[in-house]
């Protein structure tokens, strides 16, 4: 009799391994063939698994899905999970290589903005399922006597990306109830720099110039306050410290600060 953990392994492997066939149906030995053959009763539970995880990574990725079409979103999602199991029983864990898939598949590689827009999709998928932010303490702040001595703290949803194509538009462009008026060109010469963050229940996608960029960008590696300064004005002399960080604090994207 096979041992349960050999059972269980084998089932998970006859789910997720692709196409079946007599010779390669490992619960062959282990299941009732008098009325169907091990292959068909194991497509039944193949069908079904790649069809909830195919679910799953429609939730995260519904712009990719609309990009390609659901036919083959399904055709795309069944090869990415034959080569990718989840290792996770929580399905918001899973498809975070989803992006760098797209970049290899054949069929799309010629379509360069997919990748970017599926690595946008996840970091908002994540932004959602994020801890909520810590109250800012601005009667601490105005306790400090040095500003150079602080470093600020970034909201738990807070995503930061670049990209050298308009994916913020291509995102907006498949959404429900988008304006009519986006021009979009996937020949520009300009990166694109995108803030993803909650407030409440409802994720936002902002686009920021690059001098903000730099600063927040500076923040998330660990950087104190003048070093995220110069990080900035590094970028753009002339933008406004006092405007960026008061902008930040106020959307909640900076949440706190260590001395």
């Amino acid at each position: 009799m096979t041992k349960l953990a050999e059972l269980q392994t084998n089932f998970i492997r006859d789910c997720l391994s692709g196409q079946l066939t007599p010779e390669n149906t490992l619960m062959a030995n282990d299941l009732d063939t008098q009325l169907i053959s091990a292959q068909g009763l194991m497509s039944i539970y193949q069908n079904s698994a790649i069809a909830n995880i195919t679910n799953s990574l429609s939730l995260s990725y519904p712009v990719i899905e609309k990009l390609v079409g659901k036919d083959f979103f399904q055709v795309m999602c069944e090869q990415y999970i034959v080569k990718h199991w989840p290792t996770s029983g929580n399905m918001d864990d899973y498809g975070e290589s989803f992006s760098s898939f797209l970049a290899e598949f054949e069929q799309v590689r010629h379509l360069s903005y997919l990748e970017d827009v599926a690595q946008l999709e996840w970091r908002f998928h994540q932004s959602s399922l994020a801890n909520d932010n810590s109250y800012f303490d601005w009667a601490r702040l105005a306790e400090v006597a040095s500003s150079e001595t602080i470093t600020f703290l970034l909201s738990p949803s807070l995503s930061i990306m670049s990209s050298t194509m308009p994916v913020d538009k291509i995102w907006l462009m498949n959404q429900v109830n988008t304006p009519e008026n986006i021009e979009l060109s996937l020949d520009g010469d300009s990166d694109t720099f995108i803030v993803l963050f909650r407030q409440g229940l409802k994720t936002e996608m902002m686009t920021v110039v690059a001098s903000e960029f730099a600063f927040l960008q500076s923040i998330e590696n660990g950087h104190d306050f003048e070093a995220a300064i110069e990080s900035a004005q590094t970028v753009d002399a002339n933008m406004s410290i006092d405007h960026c960080l008061k902008k930040y604090i106020e959307l909640g994207v900076i949440c706190g600060f260590s001395v």
